[in-house]
């Protein structure tokens, strides 16, 4: 009844034993063809365990995604249908490159890319500053993790990856797998290895025959036929005279979709199509401005969407061969991998009663040839692989699925399963050696712990070689303009593709004296004291083809070269000279910084009563999985997250930290109050930032390594010295996860007597005795962690605590209840 009421129809036997192993406490690799009901099978379960109050499941769900179209479009789909039941609105966010409305991770559902989930875990997040890079990871504990088009993902980099984390969170989270394409011994490799129940249509028969997307309305006709096109070429006569009301068009190469639809274009103008709108011939692909992407795909659902009745073409690349909603009646596609090409016809006859013809062609010459005089090592073996024919493919792949194919007229789950291990099988045997002799790239976790640094991105997810660049109006830069680079959309292209077009550009262009391409340089002006940045401090600086080369940061570009039109970006004189807009931000733009007085007393409390309100009632599954997690010694987890709440800010007791910040409060205010102790003063940016420097507040020592190596010496005899370390790098790594020292300190008996207050009040069994009153400064290398199990609860109580503090501060007067 649940299932009905929420989607509209009954679930299939299959759904039924999803959700039923889910809510035991399994984990599972769901294995069905793409339009069986998966999105759906793996949502359920944790809609209804919140609806039932269920503590024995999470109470938040993480669905990750291989593309970042295929994020947007699942979210859209979801979204509109939780809207419909008063008790699932506004549940959902979407976390992606483009969108980001929710850069903590806080919402119940939140759907967003693999790259944005792995990078949270790893302590890089994508969307926020190296500061705040352990905020995130913690949000994966406990949490129920879905993994949709798993087969997608890279097998050295984000798959290896996504299992050693699965790996390390053990029984803290929920997890399933979903796939279409991977092979029966690589399903059987997760099941066994990680102990997952593996589901597949093959195990329920009556919802094959019942599920009207896999089978023809007439039992002897054909769903879906295929022809493998040899030699012949894919061309805009061949498509037009195929099509019938709807064409997708697939391509290997930005470039070549970009041709097809401009020769599609002239053809449509030449000879016509009866029933055809020329603006209904649509192409899409990575190398589109937000906006325009985001209009194509909304443009996508209402043309190739379920019950459209409009005539149209889309030529496209890969970016919409998983997951979207959309159908056609004829497809035309490059030929890759098997996996790739059964994901790209699950495109084609996707709805019920529909029939497809896919026509499958060789790729019969490379589109970009780059030259690889002067290249060496690394670099050589890129451009090797990048003047391959089938890029981004391996051509042994790609040749064998071809041949696999052309012994096939049609296509459904039975010969898409055949086609698989036929294919795959010896590859991914040898993707299961490299990833147990790499051990799902679990030393590269734990140094990215360790280092917080975007640079670990290419070893742990994925390995980008391609460059960011933005459309910028450089024949009319004054040279000492400041810009904020930030602000603009970029379009990423491949590296070695944009140095190829450089060169040519460069080379026509040598008697020029204008900037081709430009750098970002930092100005002299950065204030680097300040935990903001000034907006309005970095310069453009030419940057040179031979520097170019060397160069992997966003590169600005003169838009006088660059071309961009309803094809997107090309190489080409810019006769409307468009440059990159500037963002639209979804998440607040960044405020002036303010902050309201509070005591130190006020401030713990309010951060306390936050804990109590907006994080405990969450956390029943993962308090419920942290024994068993931990093993044998007795923790009591609730009570050293009320430790770590009162010890944060222990530091700022210190007489060093309190002189400045009263100095100024009494300044501002003009009250002197020498009893009291702060946490934080009144401060406004826009008035205050010249008082704050004349009271030397911005000179105030570090306060969290003080509080965090008072709460490891109290506690080292009370629990093992794994649990403390957990505790004290918790506290030490609140404001930066690269905290490693405690500053010199001395704090007044008012000092300590405000800290006994605390803990006597929320029953905290600490002897202030015990306390330092004062220690001059150290290096905190011994509470560095030992293990892999420590970072788990560590990464918990440094979220819940910078959450929390981050609340506490901002609304203080609404968690504050003297």
């Amino acid at each position: 009844m649940f299932y009905k009421s929420l989607v509209g129809f009954a679930p299939y036997e299959y759904q039924v034993r999803v959700a039923e192993s889910l809510l035991e406490g399994r984990n599972i690799v769901l294995s069905v063809p793409t339009g069986a009901g998966k999105t759906w099978a793996s949502i359920v379960p944790f809609l209804y365990a919140r609806q039932q109050g269920l503590d024995t499941f999470p109470q938040k769900m993480i669905y990750s995604l291989p593309l970042r179209t295929l994020a947007n479009s699942i979210y859209a789909d979801v979204t509109n249908v939780l809207r419909r039941d008063k008790d699932f609105v506004n549940l959902s966010s979407i976390q992606t490159g483009e969108y980001s409305d929710d850069p903590y991770f806080e919402k119940e559902i939140i759907f967003s890319t693999i790259d944005q989930t792995l990078s949270n875990f790893l302590c890089f997040p994508l969307s926020l500053s190296q500061r705040q890079a352990n905020i995130n990871a913690g949000s994966l504990i406990g949490s129920y993790l879905v993994f949709d088009e798993f087969h997608l993902l890279d097998p050295q980099l984000s798959m290896a990856t996504s299992l050693g984390m699965l790996q390390m969170l053990k029984n803290l989270c929920r997890v399933c797998i979903m796939t279409a394409t991977l092979t029966d011994e690589f399903i059987q490799f997760i099941e066994e290895k990680f102990n997952f129940e593996v589901i597949s249509l093959k195990d329920f028969p009556n919802d094959a025959a019942k599920i009207k997307s896999l089978k023809p309305a007439d039992a002897k006709s054909t769903k879906k036929s295929v022809k493998v096109c040899l030699n012949e070429k894919m061309s805009a006569e061949r498509i037009l005279s195929k099509h019938k009301n709807k064409t997708i068009v697939i391509c290997n190469r930005v470039e070549k979709a970009q041709q097809v639809y401009q020769d599609l274009r002239k053809l449509h103008d030449k000879v016509g199509c009866k029933g055809l709108k020329k603006e209904n011939i649509i192409c899409l692909h990575s190398r589109f401005f937000d906006k325009d992407r985001k209009e194509k795909e909304k443009s996508l659902k209402l043309l190739f969407g379920k019950g459209s009745m409009e005539n149209a073409i889309l030529i496209s690349t890969q970016v919409i061969e998983a997951g979207m909603d959309i159908s056609c009646d004829t497809m035309h596609t490059d030929i890759s991998p098997i996996n790739s090409f059964l994901q790209r016809a699950g495109r084609c006859a996707r709805f019920e009663n529909e029939y497809g013809e896919i026509y499958v062609y060789d790729v019969l010459e490379v589109e970009e040839s780059i030259p690889e005089e002067g290249t060496k090592g690394a670099d050589k073996l890129e451009i090797e692989k990048l003047n391959s024919k089938y890029l981004p493919y391996e051509m042994a792949l790609c040749k064998r699925s071809l041949t696999e194919l052309s012994r096939y007229e049609t296509i459904d789950e039975h010969i898409a399963s055949l086609l698989v291990n036929d294919v795959l099988t010896d590859f991914e045997q040898n993707i299961v050696g490299n990833l147990s002799a790499n051990l799902y790239n679990r030393e590269k976790i734990q140094q990215s712990w360790r280092n917080c640094d975007k640079k670990n991105y290419r070893e742990t997810i994925r390995d980008i070689q391609s460059i960011e660049i933005i459309l910028f109006d450089l024949e009319n830069y004054n040279r000492n303009e400041k810009v904020i680079p930030w602000q603009y959309e970029t379009i990423s292209v491949y590296r070695w593709s944009f140095i190829n077009w450089a060169k040519q550009i460069t080379e026509s262009q040598e008697d020029s004296d204008d900037w081709i391409f430009a750098k970002v340089e930092q100005s002299s002006e950065s204030n680097f004291d300040l935990d903001w940045q000034d907006n309005n401090s970095y310069r453009l600086k030419e940057l040179s083809f031979a520097c170019l080369k060397r160069h992997f940061d966003v590169v600005f570009v003169n838009n006088r070269y660059f071309d961009y039109t309803d094809a997107g970006l090309s190489v080409s004189v810019n006769t409307n000279r468009v440059t990159s807009p500037i963002k639209q931000f979804t998440q607040k733009n960044k405020q002036m910084i303010t902050f309201k007085k509070d005591s130190y007393y006020q401030h713990n409390k309010a951060l306390l009563n936050c804990y109590a309100t907006e994080f405990k009632p969450k956390l029943k599954f993962t308090f419920s999985e942290l024994p068993k997690y931990w093993g044998k010694e007795v923790v009591d987890w609730e009570e050293l997250i009320k430790i770590v709440c009162c010890f944060h800010d222990y530091g700022k007791l210190n007489g060093l930290w309190q002189k400045p910040m009263k100095e100024f409060q009494k300044r501002k205010s003009g009250i002197d109050n020498p009893q009291e102790i702060l946490a934080h003063t009144d401060y406004d940016e826009r008035i205050d930032e010249q008082l704050a420097k004349a009271c030397k507040v911005n000179t105030k020592p570090a306060h969290a390594g003080i509080g965090a190596a008072q709460v490891y010496d109290v506690l080292y005899d009370k629990y093992s010295e794994e649990v403390v370390r957990t505790v004290s790098n918790a506290i030490l790594k609140h404001h930066s996860p690269l905290s490693q020292r405690a500053s010199k300190f001395y704090i007044s008996n008012l000092g300590l007597k405000e800290q006994e207050k605390l803990l006597k009040e929320y029953r905290i069994d600490i002897d202030t005795h015990q306390l330092s009153s004062k220690e001059g400064e150290s290096l905190l290398k011994h509470i560095g962690f030992n293990s892999v199990k420590e970072w788990m609860p560590y990464l918990l109580m440094v979220r819940i605590l910078r959450l929390c503090d981050q609340k506490a501060t901002e609304s203080v007067e609404k968690y504050y209840k003297g």
